[in-house]
């Protein structure tokens, strides 16, 4: 079924009754909080008479718990869809998977507070919310692993929590502060250069003389030929980052 939390509720909706409630419940909970948002008020943002909300769900708890859910699930379903359309290689999968994220969190940019106030309401949902995503982010790496196009060495289960804490952070960034602007081109393009290569100094080795960075394309592990010149394959959007303005709120 496809999802109609991204767009705001309205009462002459054609939605189901409980589709309604969540959609309401959601732009609530991120608008107001939890505790300042009532039944009343979600049932009055769906359209539906208050004594009809208890035959789709319990409590005000109950329907939070489903919102997180949703929401989790949600994400799962666009990065799972922009898969299917992505070339076969890590790079390119992360960087589907990670735009499908951004461009949720830029449409449903409240997300970001559920999530965090769930860290205190409902902390077991809020821990398997993550746990959801970096299991699937493990099973990306471990495939990458298999075909040889991320370093053996690194546990997957490490690289899938490094992705979940650079989407919610940049997401929060650039799509929550900003009101619902989206991650801007410049940004994403700097976050997928920095998963391509790592962030070693120029000439940084371990001591078995490789390359210390995420994933077998790390900077470090390239000829010195290549790591004397940084910006030889960047896209031309993302270089001198340090002459170039940033994107601001």
């Amino acid at each position: 079924m496809a999802s109609t939390l991204g767009r705001r509720p309205a009462a002459a909706s054609t939605e189901p009754p409980a589709e309604r409630l969540l959609a309401a419940a959601e732009h609530l909970f991120g608008e107001r909080s939890y505790r300042r948002t009532s039944v009343a008020d979600i049932c009055a943002a769906a359209g539906i008479a208050t004594g009809s909300f208890y035959a789709h769900f319990a409590s005000k708890a109950e329907i939070f718990t489903a919102v997180i859910r949703r929401i989790g699930s949600d994400t799962r379903a666009a990065m799972a869809a922009a898969l299917q359309t992505a070339a076969d290689h890590q790079r390119a999968r992360e960087r589907a998977a990670f735009r499908a994220y951004f461009d949720m969190m830029s449409q449903r940019p409240w997300i970001f507070r559920i999530i965090r106030e769930a860290e205190f309401l409902a902390p077991g949902e809020f821990r398997a919310y993550y746990e959801r995503l970096a299991r699937g982010y493990a099973r990306g790496v471990r495939v990458a692993q298999l075909a040889g196009e991320v370093d053996p060495r690194y546990d997957p289960e490490v690289i899938a929590y490094i992705y979940t804490g650079l989407g919610h952070f940049v997401g929060m960034r650039w799509a929550e502060w900003t009101a619902g602007g989206r991650v801007p081109d410049d940004v994403f393009e700097d976050l997928m250069y920095v998963l391509a290569k790592g962030l070693p100094p120029v000439s940084a080795t371990d001591p078995a003389g490789v390359g210390v960075g995420l994933g077998a394309g790390s900077l470090a592990s390239e000829p010195p030929a290549r790591r004397d010149d940084l910006d030889g394959d960047r896209p031309a959007s993302t270089r001198s980052a340090a002459a170039r303005p940033r994107s601001r709120p």
